[in-house]
């Protein structure tokens, strides 16, 4: 054959058409029935992938038709043949033939469950999963998700194609429950130079250009209006001093101004002779000016965050307002060069010899570098100052969670794409329109129960934005902000988070920088809710674990939930606290807080000298059913007490008569008298399953009746054709179908198994049923003893 017919007809040398396989053994049948170079040059064989030859008859390899079943399931899923479609043992290969990594698009709609196992298990990190049987875990609503979450996490930071994943959003919403985000694409290095080269130099200014004046939208109350008088006198005066020497703090003096008229007022009611009711009116002033106090910085500090938010939104329309322009100008044709004067030619002179032909110079290739004129050592300042701020890194636009309004668990994590050897800081930031897009789509879950935004950058400004939505949503139960290096500045944000009439169920802020202003803001609010509501749905965790609590910050998060009924587990594993704080602090919890059930404080600085105080509080408390106190410094007897308490405590929980005074002796014995072991229990409650069962089951009559009718119609339906010719058929009733029914109906006989009864047809039969390999062999070898 020419080789012209090798070029139309063999495959190119380097692609792959021939489906070989991969396993050893179907491998080494292919090498021996391996086709010729003769046969592929065939015309008939021109076109041939799948060679029927290598798969010779094996059980383990399956028959031809499910071959051609396996090549029909890789042609797509959207047309399943009714031949396959109506028979179960295909339909399986069909599903089981699937490749996991079909896109979405194309298998949303597939409804088998071991197909949507398999991707689970090949696309999960969650290695526990493979020890979940079908029905108890939701497959397919876990494989969708992911595979959504792939085509999210692949998107480029700087496009965003929201048509298309609108659209694919809108066809598997119904399907999606829970959605873990972790590795989304950051801005490549390029999208940063504008920011470089458009950066001024340090400029030194004054501190009048420093101090930036904090504005305030929100109205005072209308029982502060005459402490609002007073304080604009005092406003007047200092004003000058602040302009004059940039002072920020306005108000130092206030505290100290309003304890010298207390001092007056109680100099005044002294000389009257009342001490009793100057006493009380002297706390109750004092009380009332705390809460004003309170209130006021509350209220500055939420007028300095909605400033800052003020000045974000100023500078992102500034920075729109500088892109407008850049657009503008090259948008701006360029003036037309004006025309050159054509210049005269010259004479030709005559051609006398070979050099005076005219030689034009060749084209230009553009491979003559251009020298760069830029400063290059004030641009390598520039690019070493450039910091990569958070608010410049920007992500793709995450409010595309809208889309799954049935959505109940989300988990985010800006961990940055898959960076191995080439970790940048700007892959772990994020920005703060990210946070803005987030809470737009967040505020239409209504059904969301947990969130969690976990191993994340954030700052006070980030968690105010979110702050501001979560506090909207009903249905939320667990908030998860865990090492998200959160300083002691997000008091504000925390305490706008906790402003809610039904509670969370669980706030998790383990791993931060929260020190004494942020946990004082967490117990205010909590104290604040049990006040306004005090049959509300209470807080039952409280994680902060491994944060930099002080001494204060302990007594004043204690004090807020002494009284309270929120925080039914506290967890404070690692936090740094002298020793004989925390054991006051902890022993005063334990014995005076009386919702509290779980205790965690692992790896707490504590001693055996404080160590006695703290199990005291401990031996107190009757409702505590967990405490952790490992890697403490207590002494080996310490813990075996506290374990012994907990034991107790457990113990009366299970047995409530304990400590009961309304139980009587007659009421306890009764109680004792009702007691059984749990194996004899469990038998009592199969057999009484057993006997419901017996009552529930179909009648014998029942079934006789159904039965007699249907053959009486299939007699009916019968054409006797002995019987037109008028052939009389002797009718033989066999005597042991007679026997077989009479035993049937007698309810005291038992069964009686004949074995001689089978016909050689139904042994032969009965051998290709599954049971024993040495099935054939036990029932011949009586024979041939």
């Amino acid at each position: 054959m020419d080789d012209e017919d090798d070029a139309d007809f063999l495959p190119p040398a380097n692609t792959n058409t021939f489906a070989i396989p991969n396993e050893p053994d179907l491998l080494m049948e292919y090498d021996l029935y391996r086709p010729s170079m003769g046969t592929r040059r065939l015309h008939s064989e021109r076109n041939r992938e799948v060679y029927a030859e290598a798969f010779i008859e094996n059980e383990r390899l399956g028959t031809l038709a499910d071959l051609c079943v396996r090549a029909l399931a890789k042609m797509g899923t959207r047309y399943i043949s009714p031949l396959v479609k109506h028979d179960p043992l295909k339909l399986r290969v069909h599903y089981d033939a699937l490749d996991v990594n079909l896109p979405l698009k194309d298998c949303y709609f597939v409804d088998d469950v071991r197909f949507w196992r398999r991707v689970v298990l090949a696309k999960s990190s969650d290695k526990t999963l493979s020890l979940k049987k079908l029905d108890e875990y939701d497959w397919k609503g876990k494989g969708v998700s992911l595979k959504y979450v792939e085509l999210v996490e692949a998107c480029p930071a700087a496009y965003w194609p929201e048509k298309q994943m609108a659209e694919l959003g809108s066809l598997v919403r119904q399907y999606v429950r829970t959605m873990h985000i972790q590795h989304l694409q950051s801005l490549t290095d390029e999208s940063f130079t504008h920011y470089v080269e458009s950066e001024e130099e340090l400029d030194v200014t004054s501190e009048e250009s420093v101090v930036s004046e904090i504005s305030s939208d929100e109205k005072d109350t209308m029982d502060e209006e005459e402490e609002c008088e007073e304080e604009e006198e005092e406003v007047t005066i200092v004003q000058p001093l602040k302009k004059k020497h940039g002072e920020s703090g306005v108000r130092i003096n206030e505290p100290k101004a309003r304890m010298f008229e207390v001092e007056v007022h109680s100099i005044s009611i002294a000389s009257s002779g009342d001490l009793a009711d100057h006493q009380e009116s002297k706390k109750s002033i004092a009380t009332d000016q705390e809460a004003q106090q309170k209130r006021r910085q509350a209220r500055n500090a939420r007028n300095a965050a909605r400033q800052q938010l003020r000045e974000l939104h100023a500078e992102k329309k500034e920075e729109h307002e500088r892109r407008r322009r850049n657009r503008a100008l090259l948008r701006i044709q360029p003036e037309p060069e004006p025309k050159r004067k054509k210049k005269k030619k010259a004479k030709k002179m005559p051609i006398e010899g070979v050099f005076d032909l005219a030689v034009e110079p060749e084209p230009e290739d553009n491979e003559d570098k251009v020298a760069d004129g830029r400063n290059k050592e004030k641009l390598l300042r520039r690019i070493k100052r450039y910091d990569y701020p958070a608010k410049h890194c920007h992500h793709i636009d995450l409010s595309f969670v809208r889309y799954f309004d049935q959505l109940v668990s989300l988990t985010i994590e800006f961990l940055g794409p898959q960076m191995e050897l080439n970790y940048h800081k700007r892959h772990m930031n994020f920005s703060y329109d990210d946070m803005l897009h987030l809470a737009s789509g967040l505020h239409t879950l209504r059904q969301l129960k947990v969130f969690r935004l976990r191993n994340s950058r954030m700052d006070n400004i980030k968690l105010l934005i979110l702050a501001r939505v979560l506090k909207q949503l009903d249905a939320l139960e667990i908030v998860d902000f865990g090492f998200d290096q959160l300083n002691d500045n997000c008091d504000v944000a925390l305490e706008m988070l906790l402003e809610r009439t039904k509670m969370y169920k669980a706030l998790e802020l383990e791993y931060n920088k929260l020190e004494r202003t942020a946990v004082e803001a967490i117990g205010n609010a909590l104290r604040c809710h049990s006040f306004n509501d005090p049959d509300g749905s209470p807080l039952e965790y409280l994680g902060l674990a491994h944060n930099p609590i002080s001494d204060s910050g302990l007594t004043m998060l204690v004090r807020d939930l002494v009284g309270t009924n929120h925080v039914e587990e506290l967890n404070i594993n690692g936090i740094e606290c002298p020793p004989y704080r925390v054991s006051a602090n902890i022993g005063f919890l334990l014995r005076y807080h009386n919702p509290l059930r779980r205790l965690d404080m692992a790896a707490v600085m504590l001693n055996p000298s404080v160590g006695h105080e703290l199990l005291r509080g401990l031996e107190t408390n009757h409702k505590i059913i967990h405490f952790d106190c490992r890697a403490c410094d207590l002494s080996l007897d310490q813990e075996f007490e506290a374990d012994v308490i907990v034991r107790r405590n457990n113990y009366e929980l299970q047995h409530t008569y304990l400590g009961d005074e309304t139980q009587t002796e007659e009421s306890l014995l009764q109680h004792l008298a009702g007691l059984r072991h749990p194996i004899l229990t469990k038998i009592q409650n199969d057999l009484e399953r057993r006997d419901e069962c017996i009552r529930n089951r179909p009648s014998e009559s029942s079934t006789d009746l159904s039965v007699n009718e249907e053959q009486d119609e299939e007699q009916e339906e019968e054409f006797d054709i002995w019987k037109m010719l008028g052939v009389k058929k002797s009718v033989i009733k066999p005597e042991i179908e007679r026997q077989s029914s009479i035993s049937s109906h007698q309810s005291n006989s038992g069964f009686v198994y004949n074995p001689n009864a089978f016909t050689l047809q139904e042994f032969r039969e009965h051998l290709y049923l599954p049971g024993p390999g040495n099935r054939y062999y036990y029932f011949h070898k009586p024979d041939e003893m």
